[in-house]
């Protein structure tokens, strides 16, 4: 806990300073004189040694003011026992850490939110609440997702749900949600034409993604594959050469339109002959933003896509560009359980920040300098110069078949 305070060395002292002259001035009166009493809790910051605080956050490092609270036994939150150090145990004071797992009402409605001060003499009972976090989305599972397939959301706190709503001010009435607030599941209603982000509202808090579901035709994409008067969405094609561009639905079932698919195998350790064998994706520059956008940080958006195995991918990488300048070393599979990424024939969204994309370093794409603005990725008129390169690095790749769509630029802040 003591971390937090690290960061914000005049903070730390002052915490020690607080404690040292609590000890200092508590140690010349121990006497109890009768059962415990808590008076007050506060923040262990002097800017906050006045305010009496109803509610914190677990692992949050506290004050508890009182009478006779000498020869502490045990302290709970919730039920839950919390590490009490005898040296910062006075008469008067009690410095502790809440448990980082103590009990909340989002894990458990019943919780009594309150602190349990038991002493060799008697013991006292504060009402205090664990509040928990606000609700966060790390990730959408595919916010490209047809009408009644599964939607996933991915983060923490999610929890106490009131009302979850997508584009068109559609309502979710019908989902599950784990007991850790790490998921929520439902099936995708028909949005029609509509595209927005996904709106949370919890009873801590309200959370929005970082980017529109059913966006696949606005003038956030680089390239949905469909060509122009093909079925399935409206085209934005802007493809040049590459891959296998398929519109056939039961190869990659779940998309709209085209898709392009990427099938080779056999190759050595080492080729990097991405031109050949259906192993790029090069797209027509596109006009997204105007010159006056190359002073945006890149940090403020990313690049999403959709992406479909085949087969489990186990080696090889994927060199994203842009302006054929910044590069980024997509390899899924690297960090992934077993070294094996596989969407198992599913759509799944992938997001990559801009500032993610890096220069050209000792020979090796996408390890140098962050891109810092959008100057950095985008034609001096502002259009997008993106393409994508699969080659085989130290190892071979026995077989990649993968399917990618709906490349797109986002604002995610």
């Amino acid at each position: 806990m003591l971390n937090q305070y690290k960061k914000h060395p005049a903070l730390l002292t002052g915490m020690f300073a607080v404690l040292i002259c609590l000890l200092f001035a508590c140690s010349k009166n121990n006497d109890v004189s009768g059962p415990p009493l808590i008076t007050k809790v506060s923040l262990l910051d002097s800017a906050h040694q006045d305010s009496a605080f109803t509610k914190a956050l677990p692992g949050t490092m506290i004050l508890i003011t009182g009478q006779n609270l000498g020869g502490v036994t045990s302290i709970s939150f919730n039920g839950m026992n919390a590490y009490v150090n005898p040296t910062y145990n006075t008469n008067t004071h009690i410095i502790l850490t809440i448990p980082g797992n103590a009990p909340t009402e989002g894990t458990d409605p019943k919780v009594p939110n309150q602190i349990r001060v038991v002493t060799n003499h008697g013991e006292a009972v504060y009402s205090f609440v664990l509040d928990i976090p606000p609700p966060s989305i790390a990730a959408i599972s595919n916010e490209n997702a047809l009408p009644g397939d599964s939607l996933i959301i991915y983060g923490s706190s999610l929890l106490l749900i009131n009302k979850i709503t997508l584009p068109g001010g559609r309502e979710i009435t019908s989902f599950t949600a784990d007991k850790g607030g790490t998921r929520i599941a439902f099936l995708m209603p028909d949005l029609g034409t509509d595209t927005g982000r996904i709106t949370i509202q919890a009873k801590f808090g309200t959370v929005m993604s970082d980017g529109p579901l059913n966006d696949h035709a606005s003038g956030d994409v680089i390239s949905n594959l469909t060509e122009y008067g093909k079925p399935g969405e409206p085209s934005v094609y802007n493809w040049s050469w590459g891959a296998i561009v398929s519109t056939d639905p039961t190869l990659f079932p779940g998309t709209r339109g085209g898709y392009v698919q990427h099938i080779f195998g056999g190759l050595g350790a080492g080729d990097y002959e991405w031109w050949t064998s259906n192993r790029s994706g090069n797209f027509n520059d596109v006009s997204m933003f105007t010159p006056a956008a190359a002073t945006e940080a890149a940090s403020n958006y990313a690049l999403k896509f959709e992406i479909n195995t085949k087969s489990p991918w186990t080696e090889g990488v994927n060199i994203l560009r842009f302006n054929d300048k910044y590069c980024f070393r997509y390899l899924p599979w690297l960090t992934a359980a077993d070294k094996t990424f596989d969407t198992k024939n599913k759509w799944q969204t992938v997001t990559i920040k801009l500032s993610d994309f890096r220069l050209t370093a000792d020979g090796q794409e996408g390890t140098g300098a962050n891109a810092v603005t959008l100057g950095d990725l985008l034609k001096p008129d502002g259009k997008v110069a993106f393409t994508y390169h699969l080659m085989a690095e130290a190892t071979g790749i026995a077989m990649y078949n993968a399917a990618y769509d709906n490349f797109r630029i986002i604002k995610i802040k």
